[in-house]
C-alpha cells in the first residue's frame, strides 16, 4: 500500500484542497492520512465534516493531541499508518500544495528500482509556474543557511539544472520513501520542532548508505513561497536554533559554535532596525549548541 501523508495546521481548506488534487490525479495512492497537529481554530471541525461529507473511504483523519512541530505531527501519522495500513511506500506532501498530474507515480517507480533512496518533486509557484526549487537545496553549513536550487528559473531551465546540480538535501514539501527505510533509520527527530527535520533525517540516513534524487517527471505547486517572506521572532529562534543543533550534530560542537556566532552576525545585520527579532536570532542560534544531539 502508497500511503501520502499530509500534515495540517490552521489550514483546512488548504488541507483539503491538496487530499482532493491527489484523489483526482494521483491513482497509485492508495489511502491519505490527513493529520491535524492540534490547531485548536476549528480545522478539525472542518476536515471532519468534510469526510463525513465526501466519505472518502481511502481517507483517514487523525487529531494530534499535542502540536509538537513538524517532525513530531508527521511522526504521528507515520506511527499510525505503520501500524494500522501495512505500507510500502509513503509520500510526505505539504498541505498548501496542489497536483495537476500524477506526481506520484514517478517517485514510486523510482523507489521501486531503488528503495534505499529518499526521492522529491520539482515544486513550481502556483502564481508564476516557474520553479520554487529544483527539489531541495544546498547547504552552507558553517553561516547556517541553505539556498533553493533553480529559485525562479524556467521550466525550459530544468534539464540543465539536472545535469549542472543535484541538491543536498529533498525538501519535506515533497519527500518519498519506503516504509522499509523508516524502520532502519528511525523517524524524524522531534526535538527540532521546526526547520532542518527532513535535511537531518535524509543526512542521517547516509550513514546507512541512503542516497536522495530528485524526480523531474514528479512536479506539484505551491501556493506562496517556500522562502518564508514574513520574518518573526518565531521564525528567527527556531530557525537558527536547527542550524547550530544540526551543525553539531554532523560537524562537531565546536563547528557549531562557530556557526552560531556568524549566524548570529548574519541575522543582526539583516535584522538591524529590529533588535528584538535580532536577539531572538542570537539566542535560537546558540541554544541550538547548547542542545543534546546522538
Amino acid at each position: 500500500m502508497n500511503v501520502a501523508l499530509i500534515l495540517n495546521y490552521k489550514a483546512a481548506t488548504e488541507t483539503i484542497s491538496c487530499a482532493e488534487s491527489l484523489l483526482a490525479h494521483c491513482p497509485t495512492v492508495n489511502h491519505i492520512v490527513v493529520v491535524d497537529n492540534d490547531s485548536q481554530d476549528g480545522s478539525a471541525a472542518q476536515l471532519q465534516a468534510w469526510l463525513d461529507e465526501k466519505a472518502h473511504p481511502n481517507v483517514t483523519f487523525l487529531r494530534n493531541p499535542e502540536n509538537n512541530g513538524y517532525a513530531g505531527g508527521n511522526n504521528y501519522g507515520l506511527r499510525w499508518a505503520m501500524e494500522h495500513l501495512q505500507p510500502s511506500y509513503f509520500w510526505v506532501i505539504n498541505n498548501d500544495t496542489y497536483v495537476d498530474s500524477d506526481a506520484f507515480s514517478p517517485l514510486l517507480q523510482a523507489l521501486q528500482a531503488n528503495d534505499r533512496q529518499f526521492v522529491g518533486s520539482l515544486v513550481l509557484s502556483a502564481d508564476t509556474g516557474r520553479l520554487e526549487c529544483y527539489g531541495g537545496g544546498k547547504l552552507y553549513p558553517i553561516l547556517g543557511k541553505a539556498r533553493l536550487l533553480g529559485k525562479d528559473q524556467s521550466l525550459e531551465a530544468i534539464d540543465e539544472q539536472r545535469q549542472t546540480h543535484a541538491p543536498d538535501y529533498i525538501m519535506g514539501c515533497s519527500l518519498a520513501f519506503s516504509a522499509a527505510l523508516t524502520r532502519e533509520i528511525g523517524l524524524m527527530d522531534e526535538a527540532y520542532f521546526m526547520y532542518f527535520e527532513e535535511v537531518d533525517w535524509q543526512y542521517r540516513a547516509r550513514r546507512f548508505g541512503i542516497t536522495s534524487q530528485v524526480i523531474p517527471a514528479s512536479r506539484l505547486f505551491h501556493y506562496g513561497s517556500l522562502s518564508l517572506g514574513s520574518r518573526s521572532a518565531f521564525y528567527h529562534y527556531y530557525r537558527n536554533r536547527a542550524a547550530t543543533r544540526f551543525n553539531k550534530r554532523f560537524y562537531g560542537p565546536a563547528f557549531a559554535l562557530t556557526s552560531a556566532f556568524l549566524l548570529s552576525a548574519v541575522t543582526t545585520l539583516k535584522e538591524y532596525r529590529n533588535p528584538t527579532l535580532a536577539w531572538s536570532g542570537i539566542k535560537g542560534a546558540f541554544k541550538g549548541v547548547a542542545m543534546s544531539v546522538k
